[in-house]
């Protein structure tokens, strides 16, 4: 549902970069936020409650999907790189995949208790800060 083309779009982007290998990749180490991120999605799915989950992928999904829909207009078509990204990112299916994700939240939120709202409120807004982090990160890189 979510990342099937997208999976397929890294593999072809990293074959045409002129980075390294993929066995030289592995030995780059992540940044501090990527890992910050990756042990948010794990703790939430090894421990969490089905809305902490919702809770990440909407702002991780959302977040993507209000930038993709930003840049559509203005998105370089010469090179994959680029628009694929952001095709992937926005448009009539990807807006569904949000907006679904956002009602299953919503009506996990009509059936939990305070706690659970609040542990869902706690993941949300950890979530917005890594990418609001990653995106520091970026941009300063």
């Amino acid at each position: 549902l979510i990342t099937g083309k997208e999976n397929t779009y890294f593999e072809r982007s990293f074959e045409v970069l002129p980075c390294c290998s993929k066995e030289e990749r592995a030995k780059i180490p992540d940044e501090a936020v990527t890992v910050n991120f990756v042990n948010l999605m794990k703790e939430v799915s090894y421990g969490g409650t089905l809305g902490e989950i919702l809770s990440v992928l909407v702002v991780a999904e959302w977040s993507y999907l209000s930038w993709g829909e930003k840049v559509l207009p203005t998105t370089n078509r010469d090179d994959f790189l680029t628009y694929e990204w952001v095709d992937l990112h926005s448009g009539d299916y990807f807006n569904g995949v949000v907006s679904y994700l956002r009602g299953l939240l919503d009506k996990e939120g009509a059936i939990i208790d305070d706690e659970g709202k609040a542990k869902c409120k706690a993941a949300f807004l950890r979530a917005i800060q890594l990418e609001e982090d990653f995106f520091e990160m970026a941009y300063a890189g």
